[in-house]
């Protein structure tokens, strides 16, 4: 008998796992299928200050025999620029977002190395070359525009934390021209003398994101955002020259050089560290269970295109020209370049719109 409901209890334990096993396996009813849960739309103002290792644009010498010479670079300040966003959600904390970014700077810089006739300093502009130069200014203009598409995928671990993937396609376009310009103080045949570096870029490439966020009470958060490109690029170098009033007779003119383009690989990183705050409401303003929400959200910027501008190096005279002054213009591909970074840092203040309803 007690072999019996031995046998009994053991059954029943066997048949309770079997079924809690079953219960617990996905159904195939349960397949992954988009659908559209809701949508989003959002600005930022960016006040942001461009950074650029490659803006010296005169070296200055002494005009006493105990002076030092110094080199004299352009310093960026902030400007103003935005990011447009919006995408829709699907599914379960699926997302697609498209954005667009839009950074335009310009800074300037000048410098007046002569003081009386009789205590001249001796100073070499940027593809100039060396003289006693009355006045020489600089200017330096960064045109960046970035857009994206990406998918994206929250997931919400126990609060208060959620991380987003997300994962797509970047293209980037970044132009600047570097000007130098000078009035050459013993010759008045060339008056003022200016060359422009132009640097094109145009590049598409993957990338991925990783955000990171910590809720708070009464829907306040901190967040961290970080993203990555790999943009395969073209980047068109140019040297223009101009003279205001040349040798006419003496066959001396500026030239301008024009590089063939070239095709570079330039990697991109950025982050954002900021908080938020939420305002959660109902369907048209009314009560129930939350299905829209306003935020607005403030913080940190940074981001940086690795060897993404291109010049001609400030030995350019030096390359194999002889000297800026020659009795003909077009020259294609002569002199060193160098490249260098770009990148941007500052405050930015988004507000957003999210509705769970269609």
């Amino acid at each position: 008998m007690k072999s019996i409901f031995k046998r009994s209890a053991i059954a029943v334990a066997v048949l309770s796992m079997t079924g809690a096993s079953y219960a617990a396996m996905p159904s195939s009813n349960t397949m992954w299928s988009p659908h559209m849960t809701g949508w989003f739309i959002g600005v930022d103002a960016l006040d942001l200050r461009p950074e650029n290792g490659d803006l010296d644009y005169v070296t200055l010498f002494p005009n006493t025999s105990n002076g030092s010479f110094f080199t004299r670079a352009i310093s960026p300040s902030y400007d103003w620029g935005w990011r447009l966003y919006g995408g829709i959600k699907f599914t379960d904390n699926d997302d697609i977002t498209l954005s667009w970014m839009r950074f335009h700077a310009s800074d300037s810089d000048s410098v007046a190395p002569i003081g009386a006739v009789n205590s001249q300093s001796y100073s070499v502009p940027r593809w100039l070359f060396g003289n006693y130069w009355e006045n020489v200014s600089a200017k330096v203009k960064f045109d960046l525009d970035e857009a994206y598409a990406v998918w994206g995928h929250t997931i919400n671990f126990n609060n208060p934390w959620s991380v987003r993937f997300a994962g797509g396609l970047e293209y980037v376009k970044l132009n600047s021209d570097f000007s130098v310009s000078a009035d050459d103080f013993n010759n008045s045949s060339y008056d003022t003398l200016s060359y422009t570096a132009e640097s094109r870029l145009n590049g598409w490439g993957p990338r991925v994101e990783f955000d990171m966020t910590y809720h708070l009470p009464y829907n306040f958060a901190l967040f961290a955002n970080t993203n990555a490109a790999l943009l395969v690029s073209t980047r068109k170098i140019e040297l223009e020259g101009y003279s205001s009033n040349y040798y006419n007779g003496g066959g001396y003119d500026l030239y301008s050089s024009y590089y063939s383009n070239r095709h570079v690989v330039i990697p991109k990183l950025g982050m954002r560290l900021g908080a938020s705050y939420s305002f959660m409401f109902g369907q048209a303003g009314g009560e129930g269970a939350p299905c829209s929400s306003l935020t607005i959200d403030a913080g940190w910027q940074v981001e940086s295109y690795i060897h993404a501008i291109e010049r001609p190096n400030s030995d350019y005279v030096s390359n194999g020209v002889g000297g800026l002054l020659q009795s003909s213009s077009g020259y294609s591909g002569i002199g060193a370049t160098k490249t260098s970074n770009f990148g941007d840092q500052g405050l930015f203040l988004g507000i957003k719109y999210s509705s769970d309803w269609m």
